[in-house]
């Protein structure tokens, strides 16, 4: 179980939990976004083309186990343009259907609709004079089928109707932060920690030797002897196979400068230091949220940790753990790694609920703003 490993220590729920088997294809995790104003994005675009002189087209994207960003990539690629020209409101999972809207600045509906790639559909275009920029949207509608259910209908049924009555008087779920914000070795929150503390030499230990079961065998194996033999780097990165190219990336430059973990960190993409030190501030807000529910205060919102925030004792006393204080969460070396703070909800609103049992399977409809992640209502479910 990785709940612990991000910081969520408690459920909101009483609702006994059952097995069942989640994402077994991408078919059973069906993402449409919402717009701003309420309009939901089609699995299935109408292709039909608009003419415009504007400098956006917009037009939506559907995906089946498609990376977003290695398709955008592929998109831009085949009308022979940047990638930069294509802009989005939010990121989707890749194991699952996906549809969203996407901002192409000078491309026409003609060129765009010529793209042919598979598991991709392309069509509602309209125009636009201004691109879509990230957080431009209401959040996602989801359809997420868990298959193999351990109970009868019967017992489903039970619980099922338990658990919504709970979602309606708490009106919604913890706004924990999801697995999907620490990556994919739950690990991204304490590179993030020794990126705030400024020991580089540990962030770049973290990220090139941090592993977990389910990763690839050559991926583990590489990490846990760069792991055992720190410092060996010349020996490592042979071991390191080429989908690993950031890690390369990192080792490539330490065998070349063996005591320059800033410069290494620095080969990694801007947007990631934030990512890492985000997933920091999450696993606080984690933790502190898990408190509140055990003391049953779930009103309100809670403050993120962050250099312009008012800290929470609780957070204080985090940070003296970790070595940190709230001066350091300001980064001089790694401006965009610095970490101002904001407000969240304790609780993240569920719209349109409803399920459906059939076959021994289950399936749950439901909308959630944006920010609010759908894992964190199936561990609340489940209890897994």
């Amino acid at each position: 179980m990785n709940l612990p490993k991000i910081g969520i220590l408690s459920f909101a729920t009483q609702a006994e939990g059952f097995s069942g088997a989640v994402k077994k294809s991408p078919q059973d995790f069906v993402v449409q976004e919402i717009s701003a104003g309420g309009e939901i994005a089609s699995l299935a675009p109408d292709p039909t083309l608009i003419e415009h002189d504007l400098e956006y087209t917009d037009f939506t994207l559907a995906k089946t186990n498609w990376d977003q960003h290695i398709l955008l990539k592929k998109i831009a690629n085949r009308v022979g343009v940047s990638r930069k020209r294509l802009h989005y409101a939010g990121t989707k999972d890749k194991f699952a259907i996906t549809a969203q809207r996407i901002s192409a600045w000078k491309l026409s509906p003609s060129q765009l609709s010529a793209v042919r790639i598979k598991d991709c559909l392309i069509g509602d275009f309209s125009a636009s004079d201004k691109r879509l920029e990230l957080g431009d949207l209401w959040g996602n509608r989801f359809s997420i089928f868990v298959r193999d259910v351990s109970l009868s209908e019967k017992e489903l049924s039970a619980r099922l109707k338990e658990f919504s009555s709970e979602l309606k008087k708490l009106g919604g779920i913890p706004s924990f932060f999801g697995e999907q914000r620490f990556g994919m070795r739950f690990n991204n929150h304490l590179i993030g920690k020794e990126l705030l503390r400024g020991n580089l030499e540990l962030a770049c230990k973290h990220f090139l030797t941090d592993t977990i079961e389910t990763e690839l065998p050559d991926g583990k194996q590489a990490r846990e002897f760069l792991a055992e033999n720190w410092g060996s780097f010349s020996e490592a990165i042979s071991k390191y196979p080429n989908y690993m190219r950031f890690e390369r990336a990192l080792l490539n430059h330490l065998i070349q400068f063996p005591n320059d973990f800033v410069g290494a960190f620095k080969k990694l993409h801007k947007n990631n230091y934030k990512m890492f030190t985000h997933a920091y501030q999450s696993h606080i807000f984690n933790l502190e949220l898990s408190g509140r529910i055990k003391s049953g205060d779930l009103s309100g919102e809670m403050n993120l940790v962050g250099y312009n925030s008012d800290l929470s004792g609780f957070q204080l006393a985090i940070l003296e753990k970790d070595g940190l204080t709230k001066e350091t969460l300001r980064i001089k070396s790694f401006p965009e790694a610095s970490i101002s703070g904001s407000k969240r909800k304790c609780i993240a609103e569920i719209k349109n609920f409803s399920y459906l049992i059939e076959n021994n399977s289950l399936k749950l409809s439901f909308d959630l703003e944006k920010g609010s992640y759908a894992t964190v209502l199936l561990h609340e479910l489940l209890k897994e």
